[in-house]
């Protein structure tokens, strides 16, 4: 296959591994790196062998298939709407945008230029997470009837080089982490209809301890403990809990339970940290399953982006989709809404049905 050219705009603490997955494929040609601090694109585009650094906005000149944007998401809607209107394919990193409105707009234009989005995060194509909607579709947990996601960390102002823009509205952990969560669940067990929430802010400044901004303090705006309960239209009960204010706890990750058996997966933020574990009621202890792909090594962020170039160039489903971002973020939205107002709250649009990866394909292509 020929190879597709991608240009990768912003060059910050996630673009490393980004760029290492993309040589990794092997089927990418990446032409570019774009950052407004051209000297950081320099460096990662040296350490990646990539030739050409260019400013953002020269990007969209370039004779590419793809640019992925892995800028901070309050650029996301203003990036992506240019992405599209140079006419090159587009992958975000999460989310789409910051709002629905925005949002809507960029898969109406991408529609209308007969372009493909896709969007972060792309765990769910990972070993863990296709390999427990094998195990669900195969029946062997029967009916699922309720599930629960947890991803508690400490705050990634101990890590995070320049974590101010976390803590600020519109993101905290429901729409940074969150995402994780609720796109795992909506391919595990459908689109999501109601939606309930509480949450609040623990700690209303945070003081930075990573480099190069250790010393500093943030002013929290939006809340860092989460818990929103969910009703899909499959009839499922969920509960997801997310908060920056939690290091120790031994409940990371997802439960889905069913009238024959319980599933346990690991945290959807992860490719590579544990694996699926199956227990059937008559069963005396949980069993660790088999996986059904490969990739559950190592961070494979970019594979979504490697699904979307077999889309563009064979026409296959388009998984980590425009379509499946946009139903995620409307669920977030619902649950902020439902919390700050304190009722249930609907939720319109629905999850495409997505198909689990073809093996034999992806074999084929990367030689695997």
């Amino acid at each position: 296959m020929e190879k597709v050219k991608v240009a990768v705009l912003g060059c910050g603490n996630i673009a490393p591994v980004y760029l290492k997955n993309l040589k990794r494929f092997g089927i990418f040609d990446v032409v570019a790196c774009a950052d407004v601090d051209l000297d950081k694109a320099r460096s990662i585009a040296s350490e990646f062998s990539v030739l050409q650094v260019v400013e953002p906005d020269k990007v969209y000149d370039l004779d590419v298939d793809i640019i992925v944007n892995l800028t901070p998401p309050q650029h996301h809607y203003e990036i992506n709407k240019r992405v599209l209107e140079s006419g090159k394919h587009l992958y975000s990193e999460k989310p789409l945008c910051s709002t629905l409105k925005e949002a809507k707009e960029i898969l109406e234009l991408a529609e209308k230029k007969n372009l493909k989005v896709g969007c972060a995060p792309d765990t769910f194509l990972g070993a863990n997470i296709q390999t427990a909607k094998k195990l669900i579709e195969d029946g062997w947990i029967g009916r699922p009837f309720a599930a629960n996601c947890f991803i508690l960390y400490g705050g990634p102002e101990k890590w995070h080089p320049n974590p101010h823009f976390i803590f600020k509205k519109y993101l905290g952990p429901l729409f940074d982490v969150g995402p994780y969560c609720l796109t795992a669940l909506a391919f595990l067990l459908g689109s999501v209809k109601k939606v309930s929430g509480m949450g609040m802010v623990t700690y209303k400044e945070r003081l930075i301890t990573s480099e190069p901004h250790r010393g500093e303090k943030i002013e929290v705006e939006m809340p860092t403990y989460v818990t929103a309960n969910l009703l899909f239209d499959t009839g499922v009960i969920g509960n997801v809990t997310v908060s920056y204010d939690v290091p120790d706890t031994n409940l990371r990750g997802i439960e889905i339970y069913g009238t024959e058996g319980t599933l346990i997966v690991p945290d959807p933020n992860f490719f590579d940290h544990g694996r699926v574990y199956l227990k059937r009621h008559d069963d005396k202890e949980f069993t660790k399953m088999p996986t059904i792909n490969p990739f559950n090594y190592d961070n494979l962020r970019g594979l979504g982006i490697l699904d979307m170039a077999l889309s563009i160039k064979l026409s296959t489903p388009l998984r980590a989709s425009g379509r499946l971002s946009y139903h995620v973020l409307e669920t977030l939205w619902a649950i902020y809404l439902s919390a700050q107002e304190g009722r249930f709250v609907d939720v319109e649009s629905t999850a495409p049905r997505t198909p689990l990866l073809d093996m034999e394909l992806l074999r084929e292509v990367l030689c695997l």
